[in-house]
């Protein structure tokens, strides 16, 4: 049992988070039992962090851990940022020492930057993937974790045979799904021009059959969306996907930014999520993610940091992006947190579990101690998104463990 003394920040919806001063969280085993205030707590065991705020642990739903060890190369563009860094880079990951040490490299900055959750792409070897479970499970990680698919238009050393791509995927799934309830697979294509038709109507096929999710990018780069159709012959990118069997109710987008009012309305009906990567966007001089028109046909979305693009693992700093990146649609404190801890909670059907600190949910939380000179208040959510630099993690609890 431990009693935290400390200062909530909670998120309740997209326009609300509640601000609570001098409460006790108490957790027992893996789950928060009660949260009551100073004054009407009942007993003498209390840890002192009243100078902390605490949150619900970050939620991120994009990024590469393969690509983790190269964030900042730059290139204008994204065909050519993958040609010249991101591919030679996950070429290294065919070696499983290389990839296991990275993992442990990559889940131990994911805790540093307060991520209890991510929804994860490794490189495209069974063994990278494999590594990256093993890892993950070792460490108390929780995950979507999926192999990237690539069949065509790939360097050799990427390259998959379709077959053995869906079925490399198909023994990952049936390996780790259901063996632990915080640690899955997710079926990974990594994009259209990189994937045959029939390995993503395959892929497709099975993961709606055995309702399981995927996961891939879309409309990023102006680039990609004309190699796209010159490809595959459809009018819009989002088509592709659509005839392969790849837009379901468990299928993330990542990015998701040049989409036409009919492509919105296939995602919409098929209850399709985005993955919203504000830094990655601007990195690679991608477009402008249209929030208001996401928001407006009411499509569930959540934040990414796509790392490599992304520069950081840190979901408050992407908090800060996703209001930097938009030039005229204001985004408030609350919805901002919303979008890294309860929104994508519920996008991935975990609202029950993760993404908000209440009783009966997970003892995911983080402590961030407030600079000096600043107290805990109701205006401590607006700081802390903006200048989250000087707000050190004091501690960092998943399933009631101390990870940091």
């Amino acid at each position: 049992m431990r009693n935290i003394l400390c200062n909530i920040i909670n998120p309740l919806s997209d326009q609300q988070a509640e601000f609570l001063l001098n409460q006790i969280i108490s957790i027992e085993a893996d789950k928060i039992i009660a949260i009551t205030p100073r004054k009407d707590f009942v007993g003498n065991e209390l840890e002192d962090y009243s100078h902390c705020l605490a949150l619900p642990g970050f939620i991120d739903l994009h990024v590469h851990l393969s690509q983790y060890r190269m964030r900042g190369k730059f290139e204008p563009a994204l065909l050519p940022w993958l040609e010249k860094h991101v591919f030679p880079e996950e070429a290294r990951s065919a070696d499983m020492s290389y990839a296991t040490e990275l993992a442990r490299m990559f889940y131990k900055a994911l805790y540093q930057a307060g991520t209890t959750f991510a929804v994860i792409y490794t490189a495209p070897f069974e063994s990278a993937c494999e590594a990256a479970f093993r890892v993950a499970a070792e460490m108390g990680v929780k995950a979507l974790i999926g192999m990237t698919m690539m069949d065509m238009n790939t360097p050799v050393a990427l390259l998959q045979d379709s077959q053995q791509s869906l079925g490399t995927s198909i023994g990952l799934f049936e390996r780790w799904h259901g063996q632990k309830p915080d640690l899955d697979y997710i079926f990974t294509p990594r994009f259209a021009p990189t994937c045959s038709f029939e390995l993503m109507q395959r892929t497709g096929d099975y993961a709606t059959r055995h309702k399981a999710w995927i996961q891939t990018h879309l409309s990023e780069n102006t680039s990609e969306i004309a190699w796209v159709k010159e490809l595959f012959g459809f009018e819009s990118y989002t088509e592709v996907y659509a005839e392969a069997g790849l837009l379901t109710e468990r299928s993330l987008f990542g990015h998701a930014i040049h989409l036409n009012d009919r492509e919105l309305g296939l995602l919409k009906a098929a209850d399709a999520k985005i993955a919203h990567c504000p830094d990655s966007n601007f990195f690679l001089k991608s477009g402008e993610f249209s929030l208001s028109r996401i928001e407006e046909i009411g499509l569930e979305y959540g934040l990414g940091s796509d790392v490599g693009a992304g520069t950081t693992l840190s979901m408050l700093y992407h908090a800060k992006q996703m209001n930097y990146r938009q030039g005229l649609f204001p985004v408030s404190p609350a919805k901002a947190l919303y979008h890294i801890t309860l929104g994508s909670a519920k996008l991935l059907g975990m609202e029950n579990q993760i993404g908000s600190l209440q009783p009966g949910k997970a003892a995911d939380l983080l402590l961030f101690s407030t600079p000096p000179g600043f107290d805990p208040g109701p205006d401590s959510l607006s700081q802390l998104i903006f200048f989250a630099s000087e707000f050190p993690v004091e501690e960092v609890i998943v399933n009631g463990k101390s990870r940091l």
